[in-house]
């Protein structure tokens, strides 16, 4: 008879160890789901900017310029100056 018992709380802890650690798993894969309102507030703040390739700050507008490889060069207002005085290629 108390083998009996034993073996049914046995099942009953392998049970609960079994459906704890599928919660568990449940809630890794969760983590990995994306709130698309935060994503879409991150992406509208930063819309219709662009980065200066020389300064690197975002600027809603850039001039564009090419360099002497050929690379096309995005300039912010005030690093304008020095894509004319290295003579770029206005676009």
């Amino acid at each position: 008879m108390k083998w009996i018992v034993l073996v049914v709380i046995l099942l009953l802890v392998l049970l609960l160890v079994y459906k704890f650690t599928l919660k568990m798993k449940d809630k890794v894969e969760t983590n990995k789901v994306i709130n698309m309102s935060l994503q879409r507030r991150k992406k509208s703040q930063s819309i219709n900017k662009q980065t200066c390739s020389y300064c690197r700050k975002k600027e809603k507008k850039l001039s564009f310029y090419a360099d002497e490889q050929g690379r096309v060069v995005g300039v912010c207002k005030v690093c304008q100056p020095q894509a004319e005085r290295r003579a770029l290629r206005r676009l």
